[in-house]
């Protein structure tokens, strides 16, 4: 399989979940190669999961006040706040080696991410949780208060989070490697809780989650970090080719201007109003 990747930095929300649902949907549509892409947030972002009810996961008030901003993914999983990190996507074909079940697929993803870490300095190990469907879309539960089977963790730690969503033969998945921060400060987002709860569940996944640069001596910035995982990408999946290719197509250009506007900047679609 011919593969491109993108390297991107630090985007709008609505442009950065827009831009990866046109390129699924080019790759649908046979117009655009398989893609890697790596991305970061400018606003920091609160994302939910495509079956969660925004209200129950987000103190508004709160994220307003901070400047940070809200959005829904096409994907499923849980609550992340977006900062200072690494998100990759992975957009494809099911079939070779990608193919089969959710959670193969995951792990064909994971280790290559592993990959990428392993050459940092960051011994991660894969996880063999599994969380249940229901368990997924309960309230006020980030994505990382626990690990998924084939996340990736440290020491424990989880330093990944990954969601997926597939349509007519090919997925979409995308997912956080923390880089800066670990994921406490969500917990002071999360509506309906008493100071003391948050500061509980603060405390809670400052336990549970791991940053690169906390891990490691000397601290990463995005640009070296990229550059490690793209290698993981390439040794792991070492039959692919790869080819750094930042140029959208007219195409998905156009798919992206339409969904930002229609869909992405929309509260019908953010608050399923």
């Amino acid at each position: 399989m011919k593969w491109r990747i993108i390297i991107q930095k630090k985007n709008d929300p609505a442009y950065n979940m827009a831009l990866d649902e046109a390129i699924l949907m080019s790759v649908i549509e046979k117009k655009s190669p398989p893609t890697i892409r790596f991305y970061d947030w400018n606003p920091p972002t609160a994302s939910c999961g495509y079956n969660q009810t925004a209200e129950n996961e987000v103190d508004f008030e709160i994220l307003a006040k901070k400047g940070y901003e809200f959005i829904r993914r096409p994907t499923g999983g849980r609550l992340v706040l977006h900062k200072d990190e690494v998100t990759y996507s992975v957009i494809a074909p099911l079939d070779g080696f990608l193919g089969g079940s959710v959670t193969h697929t995951y792990s064909q993803i994971s280790k290559a991410l592993a990959k990428g870490l392993h050459l940092m300095g960051i011994d991660v190990i894969l996880e063999k949780g599994s969380l249940s469907s229901s368990h997924q879309r309960e309230a006020g539960n980030p994505c990382f208060t626990s690990t998924s089977r084939y996340e990736l963790a440290y020491k424990r730690k989880k330093i990944v989070g990954s969601a997926q969503v597939r349509k007519e033969n090919c997925f979409l998945q995308h997912g956080s490697v923390l880089l800066h921060e670990n994921q406490g400060e969500v917990g002071k987002i999360l509506p309906k809780l008493t100071d003391d709860k948050k500061e509980k569940i603060v405390n809670y996944l400052k336990k549970k989650t791991i940053a690169i640069n906390e891990v490691l001596d000397t601290p990463l910035d995005f640009k070296k970090a990229v550059q490690f995982l793209t290698e993981g990408f390439i040794l792991e999946w070492d039959t692919e080719d790869f080819v750094l290719n930042n140029e959208l197509t007219n195409e998905e250009k156009k798919i992206t201007e339409y969904l930002i506007k229609s869909k992405y900047q929309t509260e019908k679609w953010n608050k399923k109003l």
